[in-house]
């Protein structure tokens, strides 16, 4: 399930419910889309590591700039997604 978290110059930021990895780490994916005339650009990466899982259509810039918004908006993220319920296991 994806939750809208918001959309600041026509990017959306959503993301998951809390998961929990092989290790016992939660953790939670983050997704970035901006359409454009094909379809979506698009940036995953997860909390809390921010590591980039894949994108498309943004820039090294704008990746950048994405992850901190991300970071800075972390604590709330978390917050909403523990609001929803319980972390789901990892699909091993």
């Amino acid at each position: 399930m994806k939750h809208f978290f918001s959309e600041i110059d026509e990017i959306t930021l959503t993301f998951s419910e809390i998961h929990i990895n092989f290790y016992g780490m939660e953790y939670i994916r983050i997704y970035f889309e901006r359409p454009n005339e094909n379809g979506f650009d698009f940036l995953e990466s997860t909390l809390p590591t921010l590591n980039v899982k894949a994108s498309k259509g943004f820039n090294q810039e704008e990746i950048s700039r994405l992850l901190d918004y991300a970071r800075t908006n972390a604590f709330l993220i978390w917050e909403i997604a523990r609001e929803d319920g319980a972390p789901l296991a990892a699909n091993l």
